[in-house]
């Protein structure tokens, strides 16, 4: 599959300015989990954000999103930018009982396409024949995620935020992946523990420990 074609923003695109982040629940004694980040993402970006569990990665995803605010410090978004996310509970959005077909004519409903047009469309992610017309709930976990990098696509984004989007697929998906991602026009932010995909797609590895964020400036 390919991501679509996008409209290449001129930066700042996602700009950090001095953020600070804790969340309301946790023990102030802690102090922040984040703090005095000062960095930027744009549509030539292609970073892999690394780092021990817990360490914040995933939040910064969401204050890229605006899922979560600054506790201090600002994120600027560019008024154009179209985020397309993945997350592990990406595939909480699919209706398990519907059968892909139904689910894309009907979330999709003003896109006006006709049946044969989303089995096309389906088919350029690996969803053929049967798997179109079963439930949803009788897919497998990788095939689940390729519904989600199906949505995502329809979405137009300018920047992929992708948060661990191997862990279900197989090594072909995954190589699908990192070429669909190589002939992206946009920004990407990868959080992975997959060092291959981080390999063949990232142009900089940034490493996320210590409430701060650093490049990374040797080999993997």
């Amino acid at each position: 599959f390919s991501f679509p074609d996008c409209a290449k923003l001129a930066p700042p695109v996602l700009p950090f300015k001095n953020v600070s982040f804790r969340y309301p629940t946790a023990d102030p004694a802690l102090g922040m989990l984040l703090q005095n980040l000062e960095f930027g993402v744009d549509c030539d970006s292609r970073i892999a954000l690394v780092g021990p569990n817990g360490a914040g990665k995933s939040t910064i995803l969401k204050l890229m999103t605006g899922d979560v605010d600054a506790t201090e410090g600002e994120v600027g978004r560019h008024h154009h930018l179209s985020i397309g996310r993945y997350h592990q509970h990406s595939v909480d959005v699919l209706d398990p009982r519907a059968t892909p077909l139904d689910f894309f004519a009907g979330t999709y409903y003003d896109m006006r396409k006709p049946t044969d047009e989303w089995r096309s469309y389906l088919g350029k992610f690996g969803i053929s024949g049967r798997l179109q017309t079963n439930p949803i709930s009788a897919l497998s976990d990788g095939q689940k995620s390729r519904l989600v990098f199906a949505m995502i696509c329809l979405g137009n984004p300018n920047m992929l935020l992708l948060d661990e989007p191997t862990n279900h697929l197989d090594h072909d998906c995954i190589d699908s992946l990192a070429d669909a991602i190589n002939r992206y026009q946009g920004g990407l932010m990868l959080v992975s523990h997959d060092f291959r995909l981080i390999d063949k797609v990232a142009k900089e590895i940034w490493v996320c420990e210590d409430k701060r964020v650093a490049v990374w400036k040797d080999d993997i």
